[in-house]
């Protein structure tokens, strides 16, 4: 099930492909010169401020906040050949608002020096009716590999990647986006990257290393999309294999669909499945290499709903299995990611994935008010957990990679809700917007002391956001 053979024949079929299409040229829409391809060159960004706290800070009874300003700008060149250039430069830069506040703590965004610069793009781009390949710095936008951009400075990898419309074509002309298959409009699409380092939300240089181990050689991914209808029901089906060398390989699947059954209302729903184990031989500063080397998780997930018009709610559940032995006993890991958003009952700091084995059961939606310019993202999820930590998942070091200074409770039900709050000012000045994030998290046991429980924890990300 995680065997390199296969993967080695899957990534030469897909380079035989794109060379093939490479040479084949299409129908994209190219610059006549240089100096046509500079005045296409496109300028955009965001300018803002943000302000955040916490409270129950890592479940320890402690309170942080921090405020900060930053923004990026991105440029992008128009093709000339179907070949562009690419550059983003991202700030982030502490106004001190807090000093004066004992728990002032503005790593969150701006990193360690309260002032964070960094080139997180800086690539060269081909690209054609059927086929884009980027290689340098930049983003991608994978299940278990992606931007989780909830500072002023998003995640951003190091290598190639590319993404080949085998079916259909997405569009004729250069693009900035991250490369992703979710948003791509062909009916079969195929996704390929070889990734070296990364550069993560708290820090301005890149790194070989990742959130569990200091140095790595990074990964590999690659994923398969198929959309099309039938009989009136709009069908997805898209495929996922990462090895993270010196971790884990991991292999995700998912099902959607959709069908209209009035003129306002759709029934939607999904499905999806992920499955993880060990990647050849385990790097001996793994934060569970103490005491095992073995990682083996399951998650099966589904939703239903239904839409209103613009507004909608699903009903969402997630089961992970114990793997006893194994990395918490059935717990995943995820490298390149927060684990927010993947697995369905993902709320705004964890899911299952770190809270497992267990399952989690839930409701999320999506409702517009004052003609479309607030919309509201409340989702509620109850986890029962069988190694619980009062929600603290972030410390490892323990056996099999639990928490070592707290003893797991069995059978712990941990209530969260979170929501987003979005409110458009363009009738102010095109491209503003308030933006707030915040979540609430409750765990049923634990009353030992200095163990915090019981303490609901708080989070809170208020954003002004300028989008040029």
């Amino acid at each position: 099930m995680y065997t390199n053979n296969t993967t080695k024949q899957f990534y030469v079929k897909v380079l035989a492909l794109a060379a093939s299409t490479f040479l084949a040229g299409g129908t994209y829409a190219r610059a006549q010169s240089l100096q046509d391809a500079l005045r296409q060159t496109t300028i955009s960004g965001t300018a803002g401020a943000t302000d955040f706290s916490y409270a129950n800070n890592g479940h320890t009874g402690n309170f942080a906040n921090g405020f900060a300003v930053g923004g990026n700008v991105t440029v992008h060149t128009g093709a000339l050949d179907g070949f562009s250039l690419g550059v983003a430069g991202f700030t982030g830069q502490s106004l001190g608002l807090y000093n004066n506040n004992p728990s002032h703590d503005d790593t969150e965004l701006t990193g360690i020096t309260h002032s964070l610069q960094s080139i997180r793009e800086a690539y060269l781009q081909y690209e054609n009716s059927w086929l884009e390949v980027r290689g340098g710095r930049q983003f991608i936008n994978t299940p278990y590999a992606n931007q989780d951009w909830y500072t002023f400075s998003p995640r951003s990898f190091m290598g190639f990647s590319g993404v080949i419309n085998v079916i259909g074509s997405n569009g004729t002309s250069a693009s900035s986006a991250p490369f992703s298959l979710s948003t791509s409009s062909a009916k079969l699409s195929v996704f390929a990257a070889r990734i070296f380092g990364y550069n993560s939300r708290y820090s301005s240089t890149f790194t070989t290393g990742n959130r569990y181990i200091s140095n790595s050689n990074g990964f590999i991914v690659g994923g398969v999309r198929y959309q099309n209808a039938f009989g009136g029901v709009k069908y997805g089906l898209q495929g996922w294999y990462y090895d993270f060398y010196g971790l884990a390989q991991l292999i995700y699947g998912q099902a959607d669909f959709s069908t209209p059954i009035s003129p306002d209302n759709t029934v939607f729903g999904a499905i999806q499945g992920m499955g993880e184990g060990n990647s050849g031989t385990r790097s001996s500063n793994f934060v569970g290499f103490s005491t095992t080397s073995n990682v083996n998780a399951h998650i099966y997930g589904a939703k239903l709903g239904m839409s209103f018009g613009d507004d909608n709610v699903a009903l969402i559940a997630d089961y992970s299995p114990i793997s006893y032995s194994s990395f918490r006993h059935g717990g995943g890991i995820h490298p390149y990611n927060d684990n927010s958003g993947t697995t369905f009952t993902d709320t705004m700091q964890t899911g299952i994935m770190d809270f497992g084995p267990g399952y989690a059961v839930g409701v999320t939606g999506n409702i517009f008010l004052l003609h479309n310019k607030l919309e509201i993202s409340p989702t509620y999820v109850e986890y029962n957990v069988d190694y619980g930590y009062g929600g603290n998942t972030f410390t490892y070091g323990g056996f099999y990679g639990f928490n070592s200074s707290l003893t797991p409770i069995h059978n712990e039900a941990i209530h969260v809700i979170d929501a987003n709050f979005d409110y458009s000012l363009s009738n102010v000045l095109k491209g503003l917007s308030v933006d707030w994030d915040t979540d609430a998290a409750f765990a049923e046991s634990g009353n030992l002391p200095g163990q915090h429980y019981n303490n609901p924890f708080f989070s809170s990300r208020a954003y002004l956001k300028y989008a040029f």
